[in-house]
């Protein structure tokens, strides 16, 4: 639970960076639910998705590290189920997203936790 609560973090982070950057969602002086319209109209735009796609799985990856870096044993195994955790909570936003997104980050979810899991199973063995 670790492992997915760091994913999480990270994830509401990078979510919070590229709403800054792509929308106008921290400007002051909008009109009724400034920010709900701000984080749809942003949400909706082709450079969000992409760079969501890009940096989330980045800090997936990043928590597949962290899971097989605090696992006592069977890293990949760890990695696998963070990564069927991952899928599992990303359909609690499906209908907010298209199509392309969502199956996107389906097929991208538990690779990503496994390369990071890969990645340390590596540097373990460097540092052995």
């Amino acid at each position: 639970m670790l492992g997915f609560g760091a994913i999480l973090l990270l994830d509401a982070l990078v979510g919070a960076v590229l709403l800054a950057v792509f929308g106008d969602v921290f400007v002051d002086g909008k009109p009724e639910n400034p920010i709900t319209e701000a984080v749809q109209a942003t949400g909706a735009g082709l450079a969000f998705l992409w760079s969501s796609v890009v940096l989330g799985s980045v800090t997936t990856a990043a928590g597949g590290y962290f899971v097989a870096r605090i696992a006592k044993s069977y890293p990949y195994f760890n990695a696998l189920a963070l990564g069927l955790l991952g899928a599992a909570f990303g359909l609690l936003f499906w209908p907010q997203y298209p199509l392309w997104f969502n199956v996107l980050g389906l097929l991208l979810v538990v690779p990503a936790t496994l390369l990071g899991a890969h990645l340390r199973a590596v540097a373990a063995r460097a540092h052995a």
